[in-house]
């Protein structure tokens, strides 16, 4: 069988390398995807369905391979306002949090009350609120965070309902498991954290057994790390 072909500056061609390009990135393979997603910026406006994922693709790509949190920001600039943007903003704060750098607690809020109320809730919803709630555990020892965070775990489950209401893929719901597991933790609420702890357990098993090992097992053993830590 013959690969198929693609002409870039066409149109529906174009549409494929996008989608070729979101298949990169969900793999951890940056490199390809950032190559594809600047190429197609280059021909599409940010106002364009193409132009806004590529840009964004682009944004989230730089800041997963290189944490560049200002190259990041500043590609995000030309994006119009959307769930999209907001979950590469959220994506933003939770490594801003991780290399102690203070974030406006206020406008995570402000994104995750967006993410709730905008319907219908899709995938991207979940993700709002979940990279949201990982954002302001990291920022758990900034002042403007810690107001917030007794709700977080409520937060978590809102995204989990979420994923599990849009039948998002299983890596999703493994890994808002395993930080609620944290999360949890964090809070005091043990039991509940061993529950999410076995639940993101069971649900890495499954993805490791049925698409492979390689991709998943680092997940898996982390999970199962969180699990013993939590039972010991």
């Amino acid at each position: 069988m013959k690969s198929e072909v693609l002409r870039p500056g066409k149109k529906k061609d174009d549409e494929k390398l996008l989608e070729l390009a979101w298949a990169h990135h969900q793999l951890g393979e940056y490199d390809e995807s950032i190559v594809l997603m600047v190429a197609l910026s280059r021909r599409y406006s940010p106002k364009e369905k193409i132009g806004e994922e590529a840009f964004r693709g682009y944004a989230h790509g730089i800041l997963q391979r290189d944490g560049d949190i200002k190259m990041a920001d500043r590609v995000m600039r030309f994006i119009p306002k959307s769930l999209g943007r907001d979950n590469v903003r959220m994506n933003m704060m939770i490594m801003a949090a991780r290399k102690g750098i203070k974030i406006p607690a206020a406008e995570v809020i402000t994104a995750i009350a967006n993410a709730l109320s905008v319907i219908p809730y899709a995938t991207v919803n979940g993700h709002v609120i979940n990279n949201g709630a990982l954002a302001l555990h990291e920022a758990r020892q900034q002042e403007d965070a810690k107001s917030y965070l007794p709700i977080l775990p409520a937060l978590m489950s809102s995204a989990i309902g979420i994923y599990r209401a849009t039948n998002a893929a299983k890596n999703h719901l493994a890994s808002a498991t395993f930080r609620n597991s944290q999360i949890c933790e964090a809070a005091g609420w043990n039991k509940i954290a061993i529950i999410e702890a076995e639940t993101s357990v069971a649900l890495w098993r499954e993805l490791v057994s049925s698409q492979g090992g390689a991709r998943y097992q680092q997940y898996l053993e982390g999970a199962l790390a969180q699990l013993k830590k939590l039972t010991q």
